[in-house]
């Protein structure tokens, strides 16, 4: 056995044992970085095997041994084994552990998942999951595979406490979380929700781009404002992809093909693809990903025509990393994906998916994304700079024959919404230590563009509508934690910013003009009590805004109006436990936000949208999410949401005695049961799934002010791996159920009829997987 001679031990109980560390760990040969980590966290390393001149990569950040070596050693085809308390022995990885995360088979994912720390990018600073005082939620490749093949942002949300989405279609969907909802409209208020996509920011006032969750590394949602982090619109939190990275030692990929059929509907067909190749290893690799996704339809129409609603998704990924020198990392990211639908997904009556004819309502979407990411050492900071930029568009085309005369036609008349939304980021940041301190401190710029036309298309074309926003952001950012002990650290943060914001819209012949700058702080206090790796108590406060704008129902050169920011400030006890055998885990927090001036879109006469400060408005729930494995081959997850998010009594005159805000239900609930089987060199894995979401209103709007029922969805798959292949058999909405997702799909006639979305009818699914 070859022993390496860089271990050291403590004769009493290191700091390694029981808690997690600042480790600074530059990338380079691995002898010269284990000897780093054992120096710096006091642990015997060896190994029975020659390692000669492997690479590793760079380690930065607050965590613990194992979670460094897991991070080290990723990619390498090396893992690390505990063998005593603070003993480590490295050897070589079974194969399937170092396959990119979406070769590998969800069996294999969970099995190495098992071993290693998830570790938190989100806050800004690495740091594993057990010792983040946030309230958040993480999304494994694992738990992305459990979901299917190609799942989007609806599918996650279903597992994700918190997370709701809304159910316009692809690409034209609002993400709200934790009950900070205004509306289920496409208005022209900034989002409550920032979507990022590693550090770029993609969305400033658009829907979200229901990225594919192909190739993903993980999906951080961080619940509850996130202003110090993140600035304006972070109300309701973050929603954050992370795509998987190119290794940069080691060939793979994969190749995958399925269909699909819908019940009462049609069929589709889908695929997706992975290379992952290192040009120059251990210095330059480059990782491709394309993907096409048919969609197929299930709303018919009453004279005889189906499948209203088939579409298709397409898009791909091109992502390059270099390491040119030290422990220097530079990324480079190039995202493209587009959508389009036939036809909206509504109808009128309940449990049906037949509608009366009407002028066809096709939607397309599309967005385009380029970013590079510069990450390295300086002295005894680490140092990420980012520079991104983000084009969105989105087009819809409405049946508007019944308000053809208010907007100036005549009818039959489709109304056809164009908008173009473009953000631009740049941030530079630092991370260190000093003593007991962790520190963290940066600047950023955004600057975003909307711009969006509304036509009347009839016997004649009229222009309706003109809208265009500009905003420029400046902000400094900070965060200092202070360990107090070795398990008592208490930390503040803050944002200071500049916002400016030219707002103009115009309606006809009249219109209204907005300009104003806001300078403002949004800070942030934590309390974190961390027992020992498996055990956190925490307390946070938090807050964030969002600039007001021009009000869209009252516009004219004389007199126009606006709405004012809303502000959000939340407070959080959390509890983060697993148990010592890592069969059980429980994360469980208490939260109260106070919501004042609240941002809301409404439908005015005409059928265009107008947004208004709606009232104060609080929420108080409890989350709570389980995980447990009961054997080796057994795994239960579950979680439920409980929350009471309501308007302020006399905010809104009509909303008495209903005053719940909009799309929020009071109980969600999830769950997941999995059980993993070998038979010979086949490994096999059932999985069961249920989610729940309690009946919620549509509108604040006393017109509008409709229930949708409660939603109980059930789905399984069975998937089956020998070697390099996997196959895999789904099964969603197993019920079939037709229950009312959201009630609104055409803003022109909707307060005229009830609408309702019915959920995609059962759908089974088959595809074939080969990893190389």
């Amino acid at each position: 056995m070859l022993v390496l001679a860089f271990g050291w031990s403590a004769a009493t109980t290191s700091p390694a044992r029981a808690q997690t560390l600042r480790l600074d760990i530059p990338a380079g040969q691995i002898d010269r970085a284990i000897t780093a980590l054992a120096r710096q966290s006091g642990s015997s390393i060896g190994a029975d095997i020659p390692l000669g001149t492997t690479l590793t990569r760079g380690v930065h950040g607050r965590m613990s041994v194992a979670a460094a070596l897991a991070d080290m050693l990723r990619g390498t085809g090396l893992r690390a084994i505990r063998v005593g308390p603070d003993l480590w022995r490295i050897e070589r990885a079974p194969r399937q552990v170092i396959r990119s995360p979406r070769a590998i088979s969800p069996l294999a994912a969970r099995e190495a998942a098992e071993h290693d720390d998830i570790v938190v990018t989100a806050t800004k600073h690495r740091e594993t999951l057990a010792s983040a005082a946030i309230p958040l939620a993480i999304a494994t490749p694992e738990r992305l595979a459990a979901l299917g093949d190609t799942p989007g942002t609806r599918d996650l949300a279903a597992s994700i406490n918190g997370l709701s989405v809304t159910n316009l279609g692809s690409g034209r969907n609002r993400l709200f979380i934790r009950g900070i909802a205004d509306s289920p409209f496409d208005g022209f208020g900034q989002s409550s929700v920032s979507v990022q996509v590693d550090e770029s920011r993609v969305t400033y006032d658009a829907p979200d781009p229901d990225l594919r969750l192909i190739d993903m590394a993980q999906v951080e949602v961080l619940k509850g404002p996130q202003g110090p982090l993140y600035g304006t619109g972070a109300l309701g939190g973050v929603y954050r992809l992370v795509p998987a990275k190119p290794d940069l030692m080691r060939a793979s990929g994969s190749l995958r093909s399925g269909g699909s059929a819908t019940q009462n509907g049609r069929g589709a067909g889908d695929f997706d693809g992975v290379v992952n190749l290192p040009l120059v290893p251990g210095r330059l690799a480059i990782r491709l990903v394309g993907y096409r996704i048919g969609q197929g339809g299930w709303i018919n129409s009453t004279d005889g025509t189906r499948d209203l609603n088939h579409g298709q998704t397409s898009g791909g990924r091109i992502a390059v990393r270099a390491r040119p020198f030290g422990d220097w990392i530079v990324d480079l990211q190039g995202i493209t994906q587009d959508s389009s639908v036939a036809d909206s997904q509504y109808v009128e009556a309940p449990h049906t998916l037949t509608r009366t004819p009407r002028l066809r309502e096709p939607q397309e979407t599309g967005i385009s994304l380029v970013s590079a990411t510069a990450n390295g050492s300086i002295g005894g900071a680490r140092i990420t700079a980012v520079a991104s930029a983000t084009s969105q568009e989105v087009n819809a085309t409405y049946d508007a024959s019944s308000k053809a005369g208010l907007l100036g036609g005549t009818a039959p008349a489709s109304y056809r919404d164009a908008r173009t939304y473009r953000v631009y980021t740049g941030e530079i940041r630092a991370t260190g230590s000093a003593g007991r301190f962790d520190w963290l401190g940066g600047a950023a710029l955004l600057a975003a563009e909307t711009a969006a036309t509304g036509t009347l298309v009839g016997a004649t074309t009229v222009p309706v509508l003109r809208v265009t926003r500009s905003v420029d952001e400046a902000a400094m950012f900070g965060e200092v934690t202070w360990h107090l002990s070795d398990r008592l650290r208490v930390g503040t943060g803050v944002r200071v910013f500049r916002s400016s914001v030219d707002d103009e819209r115009a309606e006809g012949s009249i219109g209204g003009t907005i300009s104003r700058a806001i300078v403002r702080a949004s800070p942030s206090a934590t309390i974190a009590w961390q027992h020992d790796p498996r055990l956190l108590v925490f307390a946070r406060y938090a807050s964030a805004l969002r600039p007001g704008g021009v009000d869209t129902t009252s516009v004219g050169p004389s007199s126009p109006t606006s709405y004012q920011s809303d502000e959000l400030q939340a407070y959080d006890l959390g509890v983060r436990w697993s148990s010592p055998n890592d069969r059980m885990s429980l994360d469980l927090g208490l939260f109260a936000s106070d919501w004042a001036h609240v941002q809301a879109d409404y439908l005015a006469t005409d059928g265009l949208i107008s947004t208004r400060n709606a009232g104060d408005a609080s929420n108080r729930g409890i989350d709570l999410s389980l995980q447990w494995r009961p054997a080796g081959r057994i795994s239960l997850s579950a979680g439920t949401l409980l929350q009471h998010a309501r308007i302020n009594p006399g905010a809104l005159p009509g909303v008495e005695p209903d005053r719940r805000l909009p799309i929020i239900p009071d109980a969600s609930a999830h769950g997941e049961a999995s059980y993993a089987l070998r038979l010979g060199r086949w490994q096999l894995r059932a999985t069961g799934r249920a989610s729940y979401i309690g009946e919620t209103r549509l509108s604040f709007d006393p017109a509008l002010d409709r229930e949708s029922s409660p939603i109980l969805l059930l789905s399984g798959s069975l998937s089956a791996e020998i070697a390099a292949w996997q196959i895999r058999a789904g099964l969603d909405n197993a019920g079939d159920t037709r229950a009312d997702s959201f009630a609104f799909g055409n803003p022109f006639t909707v307060t005229a009829a009830p609408q309702r979305t019915p959920v995609r009818p059962r759908t089974a699914s088959l595809s074939v997987r080969r990893s190389f």
